[in-house]
């Protein structure tokens, strides 16, 4: 099985239901996660966890919260827009957040993972998992975060195995990734620097056993990964007319909800950051693109852009 990751400012709605209405080759879609500010939760995350957004057959909204106080207003807010699984964010890696002892910045703490998790069992039926890193500053971190989630009935468990303070460089602790695969009591998810059909076989043949992947990045930057992974031909022609597609099913969204064109040329440039790998001159493409200024430029420019890998 394959999953969408929740990556913030780039997985939202409008990515999440336009991938699935063009490719459909994602088995969950996870919510980029909602926070509370100021004890209540900004308009942006609503717009991200409404039903009618999140129409996919599995989506699961991330929780990111320091306690167990907050986690249940999250979670009760979530509960009435008819979610009964979530995901616990352990795993974000930004300092902003683990300063705040959120998302890795618990890690060090699993007295208080313990109390969060024990709190939601006591009182909830609903389906839960847990993301995480291998640790805020050291691996060593893990040892202990997996004895306490050892003690509760997760649903899985996705682990970056990164500690936070590589955000997204440096190399992927496999042996981290190795001691959670012998350590954990529960469905272990792999997550992270799967760029490529040849990256999912070398992690794969590394982790046998393995059989759900979380992929983000990758993905931003080739959504057709999945379809690769799971052996679906396409020919370059279909690939082409699939990823078009896909990127006008988001600019006619884009185009819909927000209130004036140049906020929709802005999101829309700000996924072609990832989107730009798609072509065979990433940087030119870039460049391309960042020069635009209005929507009467932006079309030709993408059009012009998809003629050159159809000619």
């Amino acid at each position: 099985m394959i999953y969408l990751a929740p990556l913030q400012g780039f997985t939202d709605y409008v990515y999440r239901a336009s991938y699935a209405k063009v490719f459909n080759a994602i088995d969950a879609y996870f919510i980029p996660y909602i926070s509370l500010k100021n004890n209540a939760i900004p308009n942006k995350y609503i717009r991200e966890i409404l039903p009618g957004n999140n129409e996919q057959s599995r989506v699961v909204p991330q929780i990111l919260a320091k306690d167990a106080a907050e986690f249940k207003v999250l979670e009760n807010i979530l509960v009435e827009n008819s979610y009964s699984e979530f995901n616990l964010n352990l795993g974000c890696p930004y300092p902003m957040v683990t300063n705040r002892r959120k998302g890795s910045g618990l890690l060090p703490f699993p007295d208080e993972i313990y109390k969060l998790l024990d709190h939601f069992y006591s009182r909830s039926n609903a389906t839960l998992s847990v993301k995480l890193r291998a640790g805020l500053k050291l691996a060593d971190e893990l040892e202990a975060v997996i004895k306490v989630l050892n003690q509760f009935p997760l649903r899985e468990v996705i682990l970056h195995a990164r500690v936070a303070g590589q955000l997204y460089s440096g190399a992927i602790d496999e042996n981290a990734f190795s001691y959670a695969k012998q350590n954990l009591q529960h469905k272990l998810v792999y997550n992270g620097d799967i760029f490529s059909k040849h990256d999912f076989i070398d992690k794969q043949n590394k982790f046998a056993g393995i059989d759900t992947w979380m992929l983000g990045r990758g993905i931003l930057m080739n959504p057709l990964l999945p379809h690769e992974i799971k052996g679906i031909e396409l020919s370059e022609k279909e690939r082409a007319d699939l990823l078009y597609t896909f990127h006008q099913t988001m600019l006619e969204r884009y185009l819909e909800i927000m209130d004036n064109e140049g906020n929709s040329l802005n999101k829309m440039k700000q996924f072609w950051i990832y989107f730009s790998w798609c072509f065979p001159n990433q940087k030119k493409v870039m460049k391309h693109i960042k020069k635009v200024k209005a929507l009467n430029k932006y079309n030709p420019t993408v059009k012009s852009i998809f003629n050159e890998i159809k000619s």
